[in-house]
Order: structure tokens, then C-alpha cells, then sequence
């Protein structure tokens, strides 16, 4: 894992980095915010705007007071959000 900072002190390269990281895992595994963040092409801060003010943002989990995102709900949000979806 990659050391946590400020999304404005990431590289290019370490957000390609945790990006592919959650590309190449299971379905189940979880992220840290972070990870998300890369793999979605957004930052940080605008998941956690999400977390608090979007009612059907992406589903998150919080164990002991760390937030973690699962591989397969990073997915299904891109998949709702698809342009060209057909409803």
C-alpha cells in the first residue's frame, strides 16, 4: 500500500498505481478512500462529500473508524453511471 497523504501530494504515478490495484483485485476486497479515488478518477475529498451529502453515492463501509470501499460497489457505480445508459 501506498503511504497515506494529501490527494494533492499523490503522483501521477502512485494514482496509477492504486489504480491498478483495484483493477486487478477480486471483487470483495476493500479499498481505503484513496484507492477508490484513482480507480473512479475523482479525489479524495469528493468522496467524502459523497459520503456526506449524496443519498446514493457509493456504498462504504466503516471498521474502527476507517472508511473502506469494496471492489464490487466501485463497479456497480460506475456501471449506474454509464453515459449512454439505457433504463
Amino acid at each position: 500500500m501506498i503511504a497515506k497523504k494529501s490527494w494533492a501530494k499523490y503522483t501521477s504515478q502512485e494514482k496509477e498505481l492504486m489504480r491498478t490495484a483495484v483493477i486487478h483485485a477480486p471483487p470483495t476486497a476493500p479499498f481505503p478512500p484513496e484507492y477508490a479515488a484513482a480507480y473512479l478518477g475523482k479525489s479524495s475529498s469528493t468522496l467524502q462529500y459523497m459520503r456526506s451529502h449524496v443519498t446514493n453515492g457509493i456504498r462504504y463501509s466503516k471498521l474502527g473508524g476507517h472508511i473502506r470501499y469494496l471492489k464490487k460497489d466501485l463497479d456497480a457505480y460506475i456501471e449506474s453511471h454509464a453515459a449512454g445508459k439505457i433504463a
